[in-house]
C-alpha cells in the first residue's frame, strides 16, 4: 500500500534563521500540531539544522521540548550573544571572525545531552568534511542503527553552523576507514537548501515505488538588493571574501529550488512541492551575521508580513491537515 511522505527542508542563513523560525511558528499555530507530528523527515542546513534539532528534541515524556514559537524567542535572546564580540579587523584576516565559546554554551543549555538517535522523527543535517574532502550527512536513521553514527545533538548543531570565515571547523571523534576524526564545516558550502538531500534520503529507503512525496522547503529570505558591476568591479580579495559566502549559499538555494520544482507535479489539485521564501527589503543587510537589533527587527517584520499574506502558506497548512 502506498503512502505520502512529508518532507520539511530548512535552508541555512545565519541570523536570517529568524525568518523560517517565524514561518514554522505560524504553521504550528495554524495546524495546532508540532512540526514533529506534521512531517516524516526534516532536513536542515546550518541555522536550519539548529531549528530542526530544536524542534525534534524530545522532553522526558517523549514530546517536543521546544515549540517553534519558543525557538523564535531563543533566537532573539541568543543571536546577539553568539555574534557578539567579533575579533579585530586584523585578527579576522588571520582567523574566523567569531569564537565559538558563547555558541557552545547556548547549545549546551538548549540541547543538553540529547543524542541524534533521540530525534522525534528522521532528521538529516548536511556538513562538509574538509579533511577528507567529501560531504558528511548526520542521519538519525543511521544513528539508531550504529553507535558510530550517533552524536550529541549539540555537536551536530555546532558542526552544522561552522561557516567558513565566521567560526572554526569542528573536529568530532568518529571511527571509520578514513580515520578517527571528522573535521566539519557548514553544509551550506554545497547544500544550503537541503530539499534534495531529504528527498533522496527517503527515496533510498522507500519500500514502494508508488509512494508519494510532499515537500515543504523554507528559505531564510531572498535578498533583493542588487550588487552592481560598478561596485564589485572595484572589489579585490578582501572585499569579495565575505560577500562570496552569502552569494554561494543564496545561489545554491535558488538552483536547488529550480531543480526540485521540476521533479513534482505543479497542478494545484496535486501539488507536491512548496517553496516558502520571503523577499527581504532592499535595505536589509544580506550578511548572515548582522545581529544588530535593527536588522533583526527588519527580518522579523518581513517574516510576519509573509505569514499574514502568503496564500502558499495557507495551502501548506491545509495540506498538512489533510484538507486538500
Amino acid at each position: 500500500m502506498s503512502q505520502t511522505y512529508r518532507i520539511l527542508s530548512l535552508d541555512g542563513g545565519g541570523v536570517r534563521g529568524v525568518v523560517p523560525a517565524a514561518i514554522l511558528a505560524a504553521i504550528e499555530q495554524r495546524t495546532g500540531k508540532p512540526i514533529s507530528k506534521l512531517f516524516d523527515l526534516v532536513a536542515g542546513t546550518s541555522t536550519g539544522g539548529i531549528l530542526a534539532l530544536g524542534l525534534l528534541k524530545p522532553d522526558s515524556n517523549g514530546n517536543p521540548e521546544f515549540s517553534a514559537k519558543r525557538l523564535c524567542e531563543l533566537y532573539d535572546e541568543h543571536i546577539p550573544q553568539i555574534f557578539g564580540n567579533p575579533q579585530s579587523w586584523w585578527g579576522n584576516l588571520l582567523g574566523p571572525k567569531y569564537k565559538s565559546f558563547a555558541f557552545q554554551e547556548v547549545l549546551q543549555q538548549s540541547l543538553g545531552n540529547c543524542r541524534l538517535k533521540d530525534a522525534l522523527v528522521d532528521v538529516i543535517i548536511p556538513c562538509y568534511d574538509i579533511e577528507h574532502r567529501m560531504p558528511f550527512m548526520f542521519k538519525s536513521r543511521l544513528a539508531k542503527l550504529d553507535i558510530e553514527e550517533d552524536f550529541p545533538m549539540r555537536d551536530v548543531a555546532l558542526a552544522a553552523s561552522a561557516s567558513p570565515t565566521l567560526f572554526h571547523p569542528v573536529r568530532i571523534p568518529r571511527k571509520s576507514s578514513y580515520g578517527r576524526f571528522i573535521c566539519l564545516v557548514d553544509g551550506g558550502v554545497f547544500a544550503n537548501n537541503p530539499a534534495v538531500c531529504g528527498y533522496s534520503e527517503l527515496k533510498s529507503v522507500a519500500q514502494n515505488e508508488e509512494d508519494d512525496y510532499f515537500v515543504v522547503s523554507i528559505g531564510t529570505g531572498k535578498s533583493t538588493r542588487p550588487l552592481s558591476d560598478e561596485i564589485v568591479s572595484l572589489w579585490g580579495y578582501v572585499q569579495w571574501s565575505r560577500p562570496m559566502l552569502e552569494l554561494v549559499m543564496e545561489s545554491n538555494s535558488e538552483s536547488v529550488h529550480q531543480q526540485i520544482r521540476h521533479l513534482f507535479p505543479t497542478a494545484e489539485n496535486n501539488r507536491q512541492y512548496y517553496r516558502l521564501q520571503v523577499e527581504l527589503p532592499t535595505h536589509t543587510n544580506f550578511a548572515i551575521d548582522d545581529a544588530s537589533s535593527s536588522n533583526l527587527k527588519l527580518l522579523r517584520a518581513a517574516a510576519q508580513e509573509f505569514c499574514a499574506r502568503s496564500k502558499e502558506l495557507d495551502a501548506v497548512c491545509e495540506r498538512l491537515l489533510g484538507k486538500s
